[in-house]
């Protein structure tokens, strides 16, 4: 049976609302129209796949059956989502692409507990929506999150603005459904009790070892997850700054324990970002002048919204380099749905000119390298001479900063100019490893990254990952070119 949240309909039982159960549906057949196979040959990165075939189950047996099926004849399989990565991660090199969209809809919403089970390929936003109606909240918040999956979620361990309150995706799930390589279906649930001695710390809780996986252990097909109270209201503020060292100077400030702002998220955009949002024509006054922009957030209880202004009031104009008159304030819903989608159309936007010089070879290469906030101002500056010198000239940087995690956005024209910034990117990775950070604090390795990985993990840690792998998919089958570049199993 079938369970969702649901005002309007079905009869409600103890905790949940349950509706009719759903009718059997027809078995999934392996497609290799080549005109359907098209749509799962692209991603939002610039990584082209070639599927031999593609595969929609519509339950997490069907798709257990579909993987012993493919392990049974040798074939790769790949599994995706809606296809929103930036890695790649969900195009299949070769063999079948097994995609969760057909496997969508809230299970349940425990409001007493504040507990939900969903299928994998339910849309992120969608799925909040559903949360948020029964007065509860979901934290992940990632800029696609009206366009990806949740499974997917999963699969990258996906972050956000938010994250700097909230964490990423691994730490609000519960449990997950995974259809494994062997054919079988199995629940893996995170330990409940509070204290456990026994054994290795990074192996006491199996739901992490699929979290970040990108599909090359099973295929997740149903999450359980923690829910929180919905704050009863926040308010959303973008300061603008004479130059980024500015902005990066607030930021530090309204980290501190002592500060009078509890800030859920602290994002830069820098002067090419803001160019991008004037242009949007959306009614936001951005100064001309401004060199740099801090966007932020802060939950608070209803009717409180000018004490909580007034302490970042307090903050900006004790900020050097601030230009606090020209702060823009969005309290009520449209407002701050107006700066966000504000915000989001930097990388739309520069997504969409990076594919302008796709047949010259150009493309837009974006990074995702963090490192611990102590040392960002420094290593931005580093990073910022070193394009210089490789004579890369459109560059914006924006993201998030409050977890030391901003995207350099690099639009180059051609493969010459590619290239360049390539040993540039490879220069950022390596050096943020050196500092204590990570080549990848939100998108996940796939394709794009494998090359850097090699700066995040010393080789025991790469051979513990293979192994573990080996336990679940021991022929390798499982979304080959994730993570590693060469054959596992």
């Amino acid at each position: 049976m079938r369970m969702r949240w649901c005002a309007q309909v079905g009869q409600q039982r103890g905790r949940y609302i349950v509706v009719d159960s759903l009718p059997p549906v027809q078995s999934a057949k392996v497609t290799t129209d080549p005109d359907v196979l098209s749509a799962y040959r692209e991603d939002a990165s610039h990584v082209v796949g070639s599927p031999d075939g593609l595969v929609r189950p519509e339950s997490a047996e069907e798709a257990a059956a579909f993987l012993a099926e493919a392990r049974e004849k040798g074939i790769p399989v790949t599994p995706c989502g809606l296809r929103s990565s930036t890695t790649g991660a969900g195009l299949a090199p070769r063999g079948w692409a097994l995609s969760t969209e057909r496997m969508t809809g809230v299970e349940s919403i425990d409001t007493a507990r504040r507990v939900a089970v969903v299928r994998a390929g339910t849309v992120l936003r969608d799925f909040k929506d559903e949360v948020e109606a029964a007065g509860l909240f979901y934290p992940p918040d990632p800029t696609s999150e009206r366009e990806c999956a949740i499974g997917g979620t999963v699969a990258c361990d996906a972050s956000g603005a938010r994250s700097f309150r909230y964490g990423a995706t691994h730490r609000w799930i519960r449990a997950l459904e995974v259809a494994l390589p062997d054919g079988s279906v199995r629940w893996y649930r995170r330990p409940v009790i509070g204290k456990d001695a026994a054994g290795y710390v990074a192996l006491r809780d199996p739901v992490r070892l699929f979290c970040g996986s990108e599909g090359t252990l099973g295929v997740v097909t149903q999450v359980e997850v923690d829910l929180l109270v919905k704050p009863e209201a926040f308010s959303a503020g973008l300061a603008f700054f004479d130059d980024v060292p500015a902005a990066l100077s607030f930021v530090g400030a309204a980290r501190l324990p002592q500060a009078p702002v509890t800030p859920r998220c602290l994002e830069l955009l820098d002067r090419s970002a803001l160019r991008i949002m004037a242009d949007q024509k959306s009614g936001v006054a951005i100064p001309e002048e401004a060199g740099a922009a801090v966007f932020f957030e802060e939950e608070h209880p209803a009717g409180a919204e000018m004490g909580v202004m007034e302490s970042w009031w307090v903050l900006l104009s004790g900020s050097p380099g601030a230009l606090a008159d020209d702060t823009v304030i969005a309290a009520d819903h449209n407002q701050q749905d107006a700066l966000r989608r504000l915000r989001h159309a930097v990388p739309a936007t520069l997504n969409e000119e990076g594919r302008g010089f796709h047949g010259a070879g150009g493309k837009k290469i974006s990074t995702d390298w963090a490192v611990p906030f102590e040392a960002l101002a420094p290593f931005m500056v580093e990073v910022d001479g070193w394009l210089t010198e490789a004579g890369i000239q459109r560059v914006a940087r924006y993201g998030h900063v409050g977890d030391g995690h901003p995207h350099y956005n690099l639009i180059v024209k051609d493969e010459e100019e590619a290239a360049r910034a390539a040993v540039v990117v490879d220069r950022m990775c390596r050096r943020a490893c050196d500092l204590g950070g990570t080549v990848t604090a939100e998108h996940g390795i796939g394709k794009v990254k494998r090359d850097y990985a090699k700066y995040r993990f010393a080789p025991w840690q790469v051979s513990a990952m293979k192994a573990v792998k080996a336990i679940f998919d021991p022929t390798g089958m499982m979304a080959p070119g994730n993570i590693w570049d060469e054959p596992v199993g």
